[in-house]
């Protein structure tokens, strides 16, 4: 193969790696430009409570109203703890699928960053929150990565 062949392979391929990076270059999503017209519903779950239980024992009760959550411990670890009046967020992740999330900060100091999945198709939730991550909480904190069942499902 002689050079001025080998320059018009290296050529080519040189474009065409230049095409496919200008090509996976993400968009931008922060600064000059960046949409702020979106809006997303969150309080997606409102009029619905689940009553469900996680592979380590732990059953909870919790309630949606009105972008607030109250949720109680039932059974295991977390029996006799509660919260109330907590903000929360959920988004429709499909039919009957959803991400929530709350911060609760309890009376005890703790504070809880609580994010389920729920399915209500399945019928299956999973956990995935931090724990006991106040500055002031005799516990140690926490990480919760633990899949469940859901027991009952209220809805309007």
């Amino acid at each position: 193969m002689n050079i001025g062949k080998i320059l018009k392979v290296a050529a080519v391929v040189g474009l065409a790696i230049g095409t496919s990076a200008l090509q996976a270059t993400p968009p931008e999503v922060r600064g000059e430009g960046a949409r702020t017209d979106i809006t997303v519903p969150t309080a997606l779950l409102d009029g619905t409570a689940i009553m469900y239980t996680l592979v380590d024992g732990q059953t909870f009760e919790v309630a949606f109203d009105k972008g607030i959550v109250n949720w109680r411990g039932l059974a295991g670890a977390a029996k006799g703890k509660s919260g109330r009046n907590v903000s929360y967020a959920a988004h429709k992740l499909d039919n009957g699928v959803y991400r929530v999330r709350w911060n609760d900060a309890r009376m005890d100091e703790d504070f809880d960053f609580v994010t389920l999945l729920i399915d209500l198709n399945k019928q299956t939730v999973f956990d995935c929150s931090l724990l006991n991550y106040g500055d002031k909480s005799p516990a140690k904190p926490e990480v919760r990565f633990i899949p469940g069942v859901i027991h009952s499902v209220g809805r309007p």
